[in-house]
C-alpha cells in the first residue's frame, strides 16, 4: 500500500494526500511537509480518520482523473457515514495567504455561509488571519480529492492550503503545535 488509512469513531475525515512525493504531468513533485504529522496527530487525539501517503508511485491523487487513494476515501466515506472531509495540503511561502479555503467555489458546501463563518472564525482565534477563500486555490476540480468526495459521497468538504511557513521547523513562524491545536477546535465546532 501507498498509503495509511486510520480508522476513528468520529464522523469527519482528515486527508494529506502529498505528505509523499507524487507525480504530475511526468515530474516529482516534492512532499508536503508535516501535512502527514497534523492528521496523525488528529487521529490519536481527536479518535477522527485519517489517510496519507506513506510512499510514491506514478500518480497525483489530487491531479489525476483516477486514483487509489481517491476509491480509499470514498469507500472509507460510504462505508462509515463520515459527514465532513478535509483535505490538507501545502501552500508555497511566497503566497500572501496564512490559508486557503477551497470550496470549488462553494458547490462542496450545503450551508456555504456557516461553515466558512466558523473555519474562519477558529483560524483567527489561532492566529491565521490572511485567509483566502477559494483563492489562490478553490479545488474546483472533479480531479481534485475534496471536490471528488463532496460530489461522490454527497458531503461536505474543504480543501486547506496551509503556508509552509507554520509547517516548515526552519522556519520563525514555525508552529506545528498551533496548528494541530487550530485542526481540534474545527473537529470539536463541526
Amino acid at each position: 500500500m501507498n498509503e495509511e488509512l486510520l480508522k476513528g469513531s468520529k464522523k469527519i475525515m482528515f486527508s494529506a494526500p502529498h505528505s509523499a512525493p507524487h507525480f504530475r504531468n511526468g515530474k516529482v513533485k516534492v512532499r508536503e511537509i508535516n501535512t502527514d504529522s497534523i492528521v496523525k496527530e488528529l487521529n490519536k487525539r481527536k479518535d477522527v480518520p485519517v489517510i496519507y501517503k506513506i510512499k510514491s508511485e506514478n500518480e497525483d491523487a489530487n491531479w489525476d482523473k483516477k486514483s487509489t487513494y481517491k476509491q480509499i476515501c470514498k469507500d472509507y466515506v460510504l462505508q462509515n457515514d463520515i459527514h465532513f472531509f478535509i483535505d490538507i495540503h501545502g501552500m508555497d511561502y511566497n503566497r500572501k495567504e496564512d490559508i486557503c479555503i477551497g470550496t470549488a467555489n462553494g458547490k462542496n458546501l450545503k450551508d456555504y455561509d456557516e461553515i466558512i463563518t466558523k473555519l474562519k472564525s477558529v483560524f483567527n482565534e489561532f492566529g491565521y488571519t490572511n485567509i483566502g477563500i477559494d483563492r489562490p486555490f478553490s479545488a474546483d476540480n472533479i480531479r481534485c480529492v475534496s471536490t471528488y468526495i463532496s460530489q461522490e459521497c454527497s458531503i461536505d468538504a474543504v480543501q486547506i492550503e496551509i503556508n509552509n511557513k507554520y509547517r516548515f521547523s526552519e522556519c520563525d513562524e514555525y508552529d506545528l503545535e498551533n496548528l494541530i491545536k487550530c485542526f481540534e477546535k474545527i473537529v470539536d465546532i463541526l
